[in-house]
C-alpha cells in the first residue's frame, strides 16, 4: 500500500512539473515576444541579440542542468515559432519563405472545391504529406482521430473535427515527436480549409485563429 501511494504521489508530482514548465516556457516566450514587437527600429540580428541577452532568459536557464538544457532550447525554439509572429517572421527572412509543398500566404482563400473531391478527401482513411523538408508523413485517420507518424517512427495524435464551409479543425492530444510536442499543448486547436484539389492533391490551408500565420500544404489521397 505504502508503495502504491508513493507511486502516485510521484505521479501527480511529474505531472505538476511538466505543466509548471510548460507555462513558465510560455510566459519566457510572451515577454521575449515583447523584446521584438517593441525594437522594430532595429535590425533583426540587433533584435535577436536583445532576445539572447535578456536577463530573464539567463535566470530561466540556471534551473536547468547541462544535460536538459539543448532539450529546452529546442522546446523555446520551436513554441516561440508557434506563439510569437515577430519571431515567425524573423525566421523565415533567413530561411527559404517557400517551397513547392508549403506556401506562406498572406490572407485566407475562399474554398473552390467541389463536393465530389471534397467527399472523397473527407472519407479518405489514409493520407500523407512532405514536411518542410520534403520528408513523407502518414496519416491515418481513426475513430475521428488524425494520427501522423513521421519519419523518425515517432507519432503525433490529434482530434478530428469537421466544421461546414469545407473547414476542418484538429486538436492536439498527444505526440513523441520533438517538434511537435514542444511545438504544442494539449488541446490547442489548429485550423483548416481544404481549399482544391490539383492534379493528385489537395491545397490545405492551415492558420491560427487571429490569421496571423497563414499556410497551405499539398495533402495526397495514399
Amino acid at each position: 500500500m505504502k508503495y502504491y501511494l508513493t507511486y502516485i504521489l510521484f505521479l501527480i508530482c511529474s505531472i505538476s512539473f511538466s505543466q509548471n514548465i510548460d507555462e513558465k516556457r510560455d510566459i519566457l516566450i510572451h515577454n521575449l515576444c515583447n523584446i521584438l514587437s517593441k525594437n522594430k527600429n532595429l535590425n533583426d540580428l540587433e533584435r535577436i541579440n536583445l532576445v539572447n541577452q535578456d536577463v530573464s532568459l539567463i535566470k530561466y536557464f540556471k534551473v536547468f542542468s547541462k544535460d536538459e538544457i539543448q532539450a529546452e532550447e529546442e522546446a523555446i525554439f520551436y513554441r516561440f515559432q508557434k506563439n510569437c509572429k515577430e519571431y515567425t517572421d524573423i525566421i523565415k527572412k533567413f530561411s527559404e519563405k517557400n517551397n513547392e509543398n508549403w506556401i506562406t500566404l498572406e490572407n485566407l482563400p475562399k474554398s473552390t472545391i467541389n463536393d465530389k473531391d471534397y467527399n472523397l478527401v473527407k472519407s479518405a482513411s489514409e493520407l500523407y504529406y512532405f514536411d518542410y523538408e520534403g520528408n513523407k508523413t502518414i496519416v491515418k485517420i481513426e475513430d475521428n482521430n488524425w494520427i501522423e507518424y513521421f519519419i523518425d517512427e515517432s507519432f503525433s495524435k490529434l482530434k478530428l473535427y469537421w466544421i461546414k464551409n469545407n473547414d476542418f479543425n484538429l486538436e492536439f492530444l498527444e505526440s513523441n515527436n520533438s517538434m511537435k510536442k514542444s511545438f504544442s499543448r494539449k488541446r490547442e486547436i489548429y485550423q483548416h480549409r481544404v481549399l482544391s484539389k490539383e492534379n493528385n492533391y489537395y491545397w490545405i490551408a492551415s492558420y491560427t485563429k487571429d490569421l496571423n500565420n497563414i499556410v497551405k500544404f499539398k495533402l495526397y489521397i495514399q
